[in-house]
């Protein structure tokens, strides 16, 4: 959405390159298509927003750069242009971010709190309808400013999640927390409900299991192909369950 005057539409997974055009690329089109915007006024900064619905994906390249990819089930609100103090977009559901480095400092900002980097590679996790959130550190430093004004410093491989009142950082394997950006869900020791609800927002499916499934753990990659049942076939042989589609529900057993 362009400010609040048009939107455009973009097919899954295409790169959207915004500058004073928007170029899209997708892997079905190796030309790009270019919606002029040069009509806008370029001194007066307008927020535009990509919408990502469940069940797809999309990544953006900035003006400065910097490159985020986003995952199913988000929104990121960006300028038209960055002003001369602070490099700032909003974002809510979850993103990959690798942010070219400038004087100017780069600001993330969710509901729940506000990463703050000059340059480095990072994910977000900020579901309004999960109650934890994380930020995962891949390279660089960041500083996050929570809503009570803490400011707590990562280092890489380092992951800070907010879970009610509670803040804690933990040492990770970081490619578990991207790999999504890469089309796959590798996790370790991870609850079935939570891979399952991942899964569900991937393929913009609902899901539901049995109480003794959602209370299971377990560690393994997934290749998340196009058909969620290909998936299913390979959960179901890891983990020795069945499932069955009934109307538009999956049910996991």
């Amino acid at each position: 959405i362009i400010g609040d005057q048009e939107t455009v539409q973009v097919e899954d997974n295409a790169l959207i390159a915004y500058n004073s055009d928007i170029t899209v690329q997708s892997a079905q089109k190796k030309g790009k298509v270019i919606k002029d915007i040069g009509n806008c006024d370029s001194s007066k900064v307008t927020m535009n927003t990509l919408v990502v619905p469940r069940g797809r994906r999309s990544s953006l390249l900035l003006a400065d750069g910097s490159r985020i990819w986003v995952n199913s089930g988000s929104v990121l609100r960006f300028p038209s242009h960055f002003d001369e103090k602070q490099r700032l977009i909003e974002a809510e559901g979850e993103i990959y971010i690798e942010v070219v480095k400038a004087k100017i400092p780069f600001l993330v900002k969710t509901d729940k709190f506000t990463v703050n980097v000059l340059g480095t590679k990072f994910n977000i996790s900020s579901y309004t309808d999960e109650e934890e959130s994380s930020v995962v550190l891949v390279e660089g430093s960041v500083n996050v400013c929570t809503k009570k004004n803490e400011q707590i410093r990562l280092t890489p491989n380092q992951k800070l999640s907010f879970l009610a009142d509670k803040n804690k950082i933990e040492t990770v394997d970081v490619y578990d927390y991207i790999s999504w950006k890469d089309g796959m869900l590798r996790f370790k020791k991870e609850t079935m409900s939570n891979i399952l609800k991942r899964l569900s927002r991937y393929y913009n499916v609902p899901i539901k299991c049995t109480s003794t499934v959602s209370s299971r753990t377990g560690s393994g990659k997934l290749v998340l192909f196009d058909d969620i049942e290909q998936v299913m076939e390979t959960f179901s042989m890891l983990y020795n369950t069945h499932y069955r589609f009934e109307s538009d529900t999956l049910f996991i057993e």
